[in-house]
């Protein structure tokens, strides 16, 4: 038996001092975080001007076998992979086959009445009145996506729909419904064949848990929230909440780089877009500056626009920023969760970016 959090030290260790590694003040950041705050793995992207400068792994991607972390091993992207819901629906939008005004009861006539005044729009901008119930969804139970609108549909309504924000994973759990409706496949068909393909992201991928998928990380989750929590391997989640579009995408930081460089150079194709998915919506908190759009956030500070989302989901985390003044983007994806989330982007921003600003937490 061995301790694991000594042998990863030893493995970042190893990996920091190879030869031909070149330690800098980023390696030294990121190393001691992962350090102070037992990460298993990291990876990093840094784009500039629509050009990727830099990809780092630290840590390993499995800590049964010590498999290092490398620019192409895949992570979960949680949350930060709503944006790509969001973007598909836009390109939906734009082929005249919805409208982001269209009621969901448009796409599913048996919706809850209390569901009349939401459209695809409060979906996509988390205003749509519903709030997540948890008590009500056994993530372990494989369900027909008949079953899972069902679930959904006895999410509270606590509000008319677009008059506050409040994060609800459900609304874009029906967002990926209401694609597959339109589309014919699986919504990750959709996703890999408008978005992934024409950007280049020739890694990224839906989850499976029968798939042989190649670089793959093991996610890790703490039986507390302390610094001290020992990591065990992620809890079990069923096929079926593996797969909705509130975040089920494997992505590498080549990959989400490659994503977050395409916005900083001409891009017809999605330039569009990604303006109308980031344009605010509504604040995300009436006493913060920060403004949810569609799968983004955006808040400027010291006059500087930053656009930004984080993501967490069995045992993974994500974190992308992007300031599109400066056309800088980078990319954080790590295979655990973390009891300081916030002092690690915080510290991994500053010196990947140095002199732009953070977000507020």
């Amino acid at each position: 038996m061995h301790n694991s959090s000594v042998t990863g030290l030893a493995l970042l260790l190893a990996l920091a001092t190879a030869p031909g590694a070149r330690a800098d003040s980023l390696d030294d950041a990121v190393l001691a975080e992962i350090k102070r705050q037992n990460i298993p793995g990291l990876a990093i992207g840094i784009e500039q001007g629509g050009k990727i400068t830099r990809l780092t792994g630290y840590g390993s991607a499995n800590l049964e076998w010590q498999v290092p972390v490398t620019p192409d091993t895949l992570f979960q992207t949680g949350s930060t992979g709503k944006q790509f819901t969001s973007l598909a629906i836009l390109m939906l939008q734009q082929e005249g086959k919805l409208s982001l005004d269209d009621p969901i009861s448009k796409f599913f006539p048996d919706a809850p009445a209390s569901w009349a005044d939401i459209k695809l729009t409060d979906l996509l901008s988390h205003t749509s009145g519903l709030d997540d119930d948890y008590s009500k969804v056994d993530v372990q139970r494989t369900m027909h996506w008949d079953e899972v609108r069902q679930v959904v549909y006895t999410m509270p309504k606590t509000r008319p729909a677009g008059t506050k924000w409040a994060y609800c994973n459900m609304a874009y759990v029906m967002l990926g419904l209401v694609i597959e409706k339109l589309t014919g496949a699986p919504y990750h068909a959709y996703f890999t064949s408008h978005i992934f393909k024409p950007l280049g992201m020739t890694a990224t991928r839906d989850n499976s848990e029968a798939d042989i998928i190649p670089g793959r990380a093991s996610g890790y989750e703490r039986e507390g929230s302390k610094l001290a929590s020992p990591l065990k391997n992620q809890a079990w989640v069923s096929t079926t909440f593996n797969h909705t579009a509130d975040g089920s995408t494997y992505i590498t930081a080549r990959d989400f780089t490659t994503y977050l460089a395409a916005m900083d150079v001409p891009n017809p194709q999605f330039t569009a877009l990604w303006a109308k998915a980031k344009a605010p919506v509504i604040k995300a908190d009436p006493e913060k500056p920060a403004y949810y759009g569609m799968g983004w956030y955006t808040v400027t500070v010291d006059g500087t626009p930053i656009e930004y989302h984080s993501g967490a989901w069995q045992g993974f985390r994500a974190f992308i920023i992007h300031w599109p003044k400066h056309k800088t983007g980078v990319a954080v994806l790590i295979n655990s969760d973390i009891p300081e989330p916030t002092v690690l982007f915080d510290k991994v921003i500053t010196v990947a970016a140095p002199g732009l600003p953070v977000p507020p937490n």
